[in-house]
């Protein structure tokens, strides 16, 4: 059976031949890896960032954005063709996704049966609070740090979730054992309902991760485009932790 790779996916990488053939023959036999590996990376990186503590948070998010990087730029000529990325429409609804994120939880946060349900103190989960003017000051750490968390947060995320959700959770609810022979962007009410609920399982602001994933899934049916996702995805995380900077609202800093 042919891969997406062999009809017209990403060009190679340089890793040494006898690792890229030993990737070859897994991703034949699991064509799932090159989606799903990158996104479980980054949650087992995270698992264990997390048995640390928030005060090795910097170092354990370096590795956990960067871990999962490494893990997509593997499998990366296994995807298929990105797609183009419609830079305006990317722009405008990344920031009006970002918008809606903030305004919706707080009108979410504002009402006591809400907090109930999610255990708030506030309008965030006990312990998510990470102030890293606190913690790391205002020097050189502070800044290495704010780089990191939000270039990865508009770089690497994207790319590792659209890829799992878009790419590859909105297929197998269509062709659970033939995924990679349904087209991207292709359209059913199953897949789209659960792709969106099943957010709710990533994002501890559950009733925002639920809009978003519907907001993002309508535009990949409409674009049909994994880069236009990525770039969208990669706009509204820029515009979110840009707002949680200047307004040091850290309930949006999980």
């Amino acid at each position: 059976m042919a891969t997406e790779s062999q009809s017209g996916g990403n060009n190679a990488s340089t890793t040494p031949p006898s690792v890229r053939t030993r990737l070859d023959r897994a991703v034949a036999r699991a064509p799932e890896l090159p989606y799903a590996a990158p996104f479980f990376a980054l949650l087992l990186l995270m698992a264990i960032g997390g048995k640390f503590g928030q005060d090795y948070l910097p170092w354990s998010y370096a590795v956990r954005m960067f871990g999962a990087l490494a893990v997509a730029l593997l499998f990366w000529k296994h995807l298929p063709p990105m797609g183009r990325p419609h830079l305006p429409w990317a722009i405008f609804f990344g920031l009006l996704v970002a918008f809606g994120w903030v305004c919706i939880h707080k009108w979410f946060a504002a009402h006591d049966w809400y907090r109930a349900t999610q255990l708030l103190e506030k309008d965030a989960l006990p312990g998510d609070y990470y102030n890293p003017y606190e913690r790391l000051g205002t020097g050189v750490a502070l800044w290495l740090f704010l780089i990191v968390r939000i270039g990865g947060a508009c770089v690497i995320v994207p790319i590792v979730e659209e890829i799992f959700w878009r790419g590859f959770v909105l297929r197998i609810f269509i062709r659970w054992h033939r995924f990679e022979t349904v087209p991207l962007g292709t359209f059913t009410w199953r897949s789209f309902i659960l792709c969106s609920l099943l957010s709710a399982a990533e994002h501890p602001m559950w009733e925002v991760g639920i809009l978003c994933w519907v907001a993002y899934n309508l535009l990949f049916y409409w674009k049909k485009s994994l880069l236009f996702l990525i770039v969208t995805h990669g706009v509204t995380n820029f515009a979110l932790y840009t707002y949680v900077v200047v307004f040091e609202d850290w309930v949006f800093w999980s």
